[in-house]
């Protein structure tokens, strides 16, 4: 094989795999954030519930989510995307199947930490496989690529949860409609999947490209690794400083995301007066505008700042500590102002959770290590979510169903992770090359 034809196929390989990945991920979200859009509809046929309950069922799922993060990042590195994420995505369908015919809250709330742990194996696991295909230099561009998965994936579950929780068929066929999509994909993925290149038949992937086109394609693959390999490079990743300082500030900035994801239906349609569908259909300003902001942070990241993430994090989050508050100054009905700022706060939102979820950790981590170093920062970053739920109930509740000490509550917030961004303004990503 010559090497044109060898880098002919890495590349059609490359785009396999990406595409794969794309659709698998996006397939998440369709039983994953149609629980926000339904959550108006449970309360009405749950009247006695209260914000701070409600509430609960996502805070469960971040904290089971928050520690599957660790744990199926590190079988992950084991294991490998084609076998976790397939398993991942049988088990999201059949708890979003069981949960529509669930009427108790006690049984909602243990079929959706269920779903939490199993949709905790797939970003990690996602973000590994991107690194085993792509050299640093490309892995900015990539992951803002990839990352409209989820943008894509939110905008389609909001539609779709929306029209079904207006129609005839009511909120419970929000659950199980998206619960048989899922599994044809799971099926397609598992099939067609490659974990690295090495599986594959190729050469590893590296920064520099003539070694890698030379290097023999008996390498060890990443899903065959060692226990003893393993443990060495989670001692090695939670060593690093810098890494928990990005944990620490997705922490923040995931409880600022999810609180957008969760509340942003119910607060459209209690505060702006708008129905389930209409609501939904305002709401997916933010994943869709939000997929701008994950595309322009890549490529300003890779371009503007030397494939520096922190400083885009940085000003992207400065930028949404501001904008939090003037969500108070919108008056009640103005739902046309209220979808311009959503969509502005989706960009501001989606720019730093693409970089600090994937390629910023991915660059101060172990080259073998992109699955336990994403499954620590996704972690501590679920955990943020947490409060998203219950907490944001609890503001609401004690501020008698008004939204303005919300906002600012995220406004704060958002400043405290643009400031731990400052901190490490200057991190730069590690070779790529094995050590």
């Amino acid at each position: 094989m010559t090497t044109q034809q060898l880098q002919d196929r890495i590349a059609a390989w490359q785009m396999r795999v990406f595409w794969l990945l794309w659709t698998a991920y996006a397939s998440y979200y369709l039983c994953r954030v149609n629980f926000a859009v339904a959550q108006p509809a449970i309360l009405k046929e749950f009247p006695s519930w209260t914000a701070a309950q409600i509430g609960t069922i996502p805070s469960v799922y971040a904290l089971f989510y928050a520690a599957g993060q660790m744990i199926n990042g590190t079988l992950g590195q084991r294991f490998g995307a084609r076998l976790m994420m397939t398993a991942a995505l049988l088990v999201a369908s059949l708890t979003n199947l069981a949960f529509s015919f669930a009427s108790s809250f006690g049984t909602m709330l243990v079929l959706w930490a269920i779903n939490g742990y199993a949709q905790s194996a797939g970003w990690s696991l996602l973000v590994q496989t991107i690194s085993n295909w792509n050299t640093s230099r490309r892995r900015g561009t990539v992951m803002g690529l990839i990352s409209t998965c989820y943008q894509v994936g939110n905008v389609v579950s909001w539609l779709l949860a929306g029209m079904l929780c207006d129609s005839s068929l009511g909120w419970r066929a929000a659950f199980w409609v998206p619960s048989l999509i899922l599994l044809p994909v799971a099926v397609v993925f598992y099939l067609f999947l490659r974990n690295s290149p090495e599986e594959a038949g190729l050469p590893a992937i590296r920064d520099d490209v003539g070694a890698a086109l030379k290097s023999s394609t008996k390498t060890t693959s990443q899903s065959g690794d060692g226990w003893h390999v393993t443990w060495h490079i989670l001692l090695i990743t939670l060593s690093n400083p810098i890494l928990w300082v990005l944990g620490v500030g997705y922490f923040c900035m995931n409880s600022v995301r999810y609180t957008f994801m969760n509340w942003t239906v119910q607060y459209m349609a209690e505060f702006h007066g708008r129905s389930i569908k209409g609501s939904a259909f305002m709401a997916i300003a933010i994943p869709l505008i939000g997929s701008l902001g994950a595309l322009a942070a890549g490529w300003a990241s890779d371009t503007l700042f030397g494939k520096r993430r922190a400083p885009v994090c940085a000003i992207m989050l400065a930028a949404l500590a501001v904008l939090c508050p003037m969500f108070t100054l919108i008056p009640k009905g103005q739902w046309v102002t209220a979808t311009v700022v959503l969509g502005v706060a989706g960009f501001l939102i989606y720019g730093p959770d693409m970089l600090m979820s994937g390629a910023a950790t991915i660059d101060v981590s172990h080259p073998k290590a992109a699955s336990i170093a994403t499954g620590l920062t996704m972690s501590l970053g679920a955990t943020g979510a947490i409060f998203s739920g219950r907490g944001i109930g609890w503001l609401k509740d004690i501020s008698h169903g008004q939204w303005s000490l919300v906002f600012w509550v995220l406004g704060g917030i958002s400043l405290v992770s643009a400031m731990l961004m400052v901190s490490i303004w200057n991190a730069r990503p590690k070779s790529s090359e094995p050590k």
